[in-house]
């Protein structure tokens, strides 16, 4: 799960088979990417529309040179895995969109902190876990909108085998929710005077 550097590394648990060099994603090449595979249109009407509006726009003739080489390796990499490029493989396989960031791990403690974007990376602690299936891995997460989207969970042998997560905030009575908030203010090490600025 590290890397040579002793970071938090998922593309060392589940690893992306194709290549993209870029560190940005040109946006007029991965539209035209999706026009060419036929990708069906967000089922939500507004994005969709947007979507649409993007594709109706979008031109090969118009790419630059270095949105045609990164369209040209988006299909590449959709006909050798499935994914255009380590982002949209990310999505589907970590369930975040990019790696690990702001790190600290422990070794001898045996605990690592990072964050991640969008929600916690729930797919690649299965992996882990399934890695070293004796193992107890106790993960407490919490995002920026605190107290709604945070828990902690238990995983063995590959297996989430215990769980408490906050539920939605509009179904949550107010005891839950100072609840959730105090628990994901503490994972995040962050005081509510620190989140009002």
């Amino acid at each position: 799960m590290l890397n040579e550097e002793g970071r938090v590394d998922f593309r060392k648990i589940i690893p992306f088979a194709g290549e993209f060099p870029w560190n940005g994603i040109a946006c007029d090449a991965e539209t035209l990417a999706d026009v060419v595979r036929r990708k069906p249109l967000d089922e939500n009407p507004l994005i969709a529309s947007l979507e649409a509006g993007s594709r109706d726009r979008v031109s090969l003739d118009q790419l630059s040179d270095e949105s045609f080489e990164q369209f040209v390796q988006m299909l590449r990499n959709h006909r050798a895995t499935g994914y255009l490029h380590d982002m949209d493989f990310a999505r589907a396989n970590w369930g975040t969109k990019w790696n690990a960031y702001d790190q600290a791990v422990d070794q001898e403690a045996g605990t690592a902190r990072f964050d991640t974007a969008w929600s916690f990376p729930e797919p690649i602690l299965l992996k882990v876990s399934e890695q070293f299936p004796d193992a107890t891995i106790e993960i407490r997460y919490a995002d920026e909108d605190i107290g709604s989207n945070c828990g902690s969970v238990t995983f063995q042998g590959g297996k989430a085998v215990a769980r408490d997560e906050a539920q939605r905030w509009a179904d949550m009575d107010q005891l839950q929710r100072e609840k959730w908030q105090a628990f994901a203010y503490e994972v995040k090490r962050w005081t509510p005077d620190e989140d009002d600025e």
